[in-house]
């Protein structure tokens, strides 16, 4: 089988890049979604962040830890999107579970919005199975996963930070 490769043409760029992008009018600010963070699990830190510093010139200079979920990370900024590199610090930490199932790789995508509870609401009426059933609550944001599976196998976080407008 043979895939004929065609270049794309202005209009389909401008698309991709969002210019010129047809709108019906019923957009609102409560739908809009962003890509906020890229999570890769890996077991060497260290390693992977050299790696993907070398092959890409990124420079993973943010970093935190989270000891109620016994793991690091490491972050480099991409426009307003987060390249996370995540490394357990414990054998029963999230992440190292992660691995002894699936290996090193695409941990989860998280999706910034603007009104969770609304779009919990309607996940729910979608019958999307969500984890843990209500979102989390912290000083700084809410959050909630959607189940790998209601999206195609890809865990899915909904962030909403507190007084965002």
């Amino acid at each position: 089988m043979s895939y004929e490769m065609k270049e794309p043409d202005a209009e389909l760029i401008r698309r991709i890049r969002g210019q010129d992008i047809p709108r019906t009018g019923s957009e609102t600010k409560e739908q809009k979604t962003q890509l906020l963070e890229v999570v890769i699990a890996v077991e060497d830190m260290k390693r992977a962040v050299a790696l993907y510093e070398d092959l890409f010139d990124l420079k993973f200079d943010i970093e935190w830890a989270m000891p109620n979920e016994h793991m690091n990370v490491k972050a480099a900024k991409l426009g307003d999107t987060l390249l996370q590199i995540v490394e357990s610090t414990s054998p029963e930490g999230v992440v190292a579970r992660f691995i002894q199932t699936h290996g090193e790789g695409l941990n989860h995508i998280a999706f910034k919005v603007n009104d969770l509870p609304k779009m919990v609401a309607k996940l729910k009426k979608k019958g999307v199975k969500l984890v843990p059933e209500q979102p989390v609550t912290t000083p700084v944001s809410s959050y909630i996963f959607v189940h790998p599976k209601s999206a195609h196998g890809v865990l899915i976080e909904l962030i909403e930070y507190q007084g965002q407008a």
